[in-house]
């Protein structure tokens, strides 16, 4: 399974601006709650998820998706057999199933998959580091995007060790799936809870205090402006995508203006 976090490449989600990627996620999810039909939402669907073979991303291997395809699901039977009022197509019992508890239930489901394979695609595509420099290029001070770089960072690497903690406590024979009653386990859930985050805190704890000074040991934040060794070049690649993604946000304004 792939992690999420940046995977390189060549493609064209991978040379867009970051900001760019950036404003058409923002974009695309406001879109997402200004659409009312399901049509327009399994649209936007659609074109997120052929994204990802178009910019060789494998959907297929992102992990975490298959948790949230069966969220959706239970929101597209929980929309259907109880958030419905009409004349029942089919019914079982006390569940009625409805024209409107379908639509309902299909634009809950197809809006929360749409954002969260959006989701995926920017952080998929875009490099934390070519992020933190642009928004720092923008105006963001450069002590919050060095923040962000390093919160983006560390996410991947306290993954990996969070493997390696578990792997290791299972290798000395602590049993994370033996069951017993309910006070019993929920105190021994409390108990693994402690020895499995406690080495991660003295291990996050300890990059914590090396990053600290190397950053004081550079004089970071010794100067109100800062150089970079790389810069991310605004193309007319990134205008095209910003002028297509106005001209969409138009169709939808107008759709929602002239449509009712």
């Amino acid at each position: 399974m792939q992690r999420i976090t940046y995977q390189p490449g060549d493609s064209f989600l991978h040379h867009l601006h970051p900001l760019v990627k950036l404003a058409w996620l923002v974009g695309s999810t406001a879109a997402l709650f200004a659409i009312q039909q399901p049509a327009g939402v399994l649209s936007v669907l659609f074109l997120a998820a052929i994204a990802f073979p178009l910019n060789a991303l494998k959907i297929h291997r992102v992990r975490g998706l298959r948790l949230f395809a069966f969220t959706a699901l239970l929101l597209f039977l929980t929309q259907l057999f109880f958030a419905s009022t009409d004349t029942p197509l089919l019914q079982f019992g006390p569940l009625r199933i409805t024209e409107a508890g379908i639509t309902r239930g299909i634009y809950v489901a197809g809006r929360l998959l749409s954002v969260v394979l959006l989701g995926y695609l920017f952080v998929l595509t875009t490099e934390p580091n070519d992020l933190g420099y642009a928004l720092m290029w923008a105006g963001l001070p450069y002590r919050y995007g060095f923040m962000l770089i390093t919160a983006l960072r560390l996410v991947p690497l306290f993954e990996r060790e969070a493997q390696t903690v578990y792997q290791a406590q299972l290798a000395r024979g602590i049993a994370y799936d033996a069951r017993g009653f309910a006070w019993s386990g929920l105190k021994r859930f409390f108990t693994l809870a402690r020895q499995f985050f406690l080495p991660l805190l003295v291990s996050a704890m300890s990059k914590v205090d090396a990053l600290a000074v190397s950053m004081e040991g550079r004089s970071f934040g010794k100067y109100p402006r800062r150089t970079f060794l790389r810069e991310v070049a605004f193309t007319r690649r990134d205008g095209v995508a910003l002028g297509v993604l106005a001209l969409a946000i138009a169709g939808v304004i107008a759709v929602r203006w002239f449509g009712g």
